[in-house]
């Protein structure tokens, strides 16, 4: 209830400065960028469960974290190539 009321306050007082709300959520829109820079980091940490894994040996039921966060990171990335891809085409 009270982040209701915060949001329609904050809403209000941009309204009286002249601000549009709409035009503030454009500009928080995320980036594709944004999608590539997640997938390159879960690429990584997957990859890290992966080699301690693979090195140390010590603990088996790393594997399966380490290939499904390798996995989402993969598939962030080649989203983010597919999209760029569409916008360009026209």
């Amino acid at each position: 209830m009270l982040a209701i009321y915060t949001e329609h306050r904050q809403k209000m007082a941009m309204i009286e400065k002249g601000i549009k709300p709409e035009d503030l959520r454009r500009v928080e829109a995320h980036k594709p960028e944004d999608m590539l820079i997640g997938g390159l980091v879960v690429i990584g940490i997957g990859l890290a469960f992966l080699v301690t894994q693979i090195v140390g040996g010590l603990i088996k039921w790393l594997m399966l974290p380490g290939f499904i966060l390798l996995f989402i990171g993969i598939a962030l990335t080649v989203s983010y190539y597919l999209t760029r891809k569409l916008k360009k085409e026209p």
